[in-house]
């Protein structure tokens, strides 16, 4: 298990890459997942990653707090070490944070090809047995989204790539009846193996991990 700290859910995130903000939804130390939702216009979606992976790719949003902190002990340390050692540390927690982002760069490009292809393959098989699991938790009490086809109810975007051959999906498209009757939208994961191509088992996400 990686001593990395665990976000809090419901932490505003940014994506280090392209500035793309979202929410964590999911963070389980248990199962070493943290599951983040974004938007941008008209699209929404939901990205999984071990903590590992997480760190390399976001930071946490800073708050209005956070902010007047960090301001705060600049001039602190400007008073105390003078405008000399400011500028030397300045340049470089900026020489750190360009040698992080262009090692995560050369990390994505090196795993891409094998990631998009484990995708694709969870993405099929998680989706035909899908409605196998769900009828022995659940009988017919769920529904799929309006579009989500046999083969599409996983999406091969949000699939992380967790050990060798092994691989977690997420669908965003599963509604569930409540004790009330009314279907609610649940995040269902996946787990496959794309060494013996097989399912290794579903679970239901619970937001309150």
């Amino acid at each position: 298990m990686s001593s990395r700290k665990y976000p809090a859910k419901g932490a505003q995130v940014k994506r280090k890459e392209d500035g793309l903000t979202g929410q964590v939804y999911v963070s389980s130390p248990t199962t070493d997942l943290v599951a983040v939702r974004w938007g941008k216009k008209d699209e929404t979606g939901t990205l999984l990653y071990d903590i590992d992976q997480f760190a390399r790719e976001w930071d946490l949003a800073r708050t209005k707090s956070a902010k007047w902190q960090i301001a705060a002990a600049s001039i602190a340390m400007i008073a105390v070490c003078g405008i000399g050692l400011h500028i030397g540390l300045r340049a470089w927690d900026a020489w750190r944070a360009s040698s992080a982002a262009a090692a995560a760069r050369q990390h994505a490009d090196a795993s891409a090809r094998t990631l998009d292809d484990e995708g694709a393959q969870a993405e099929r098989a998680c989706s035909r047995g899908a409605d196998e699991y769900l009828q022995s938790i659940a009988s017919d009490r769920f529904r799929w989204a309006y579009g989500a086809t046999p083969d599409e109810r996983f999406s091969d975007q949000v699939a992380v790539h967790v050990a060798p051959g092994i691989t977690t999906s997420v669908s965003d498209k599963l509604l569930l009846e409540d004790s009330s009757g009314v279907f609610k939208r649940v995040e269902l994961v996946c787990s496959f193996d794309s060494e013996n191509n097989k399912v290794l088992r579903y679970w239901i996400a619970e937001g309150d991990e």
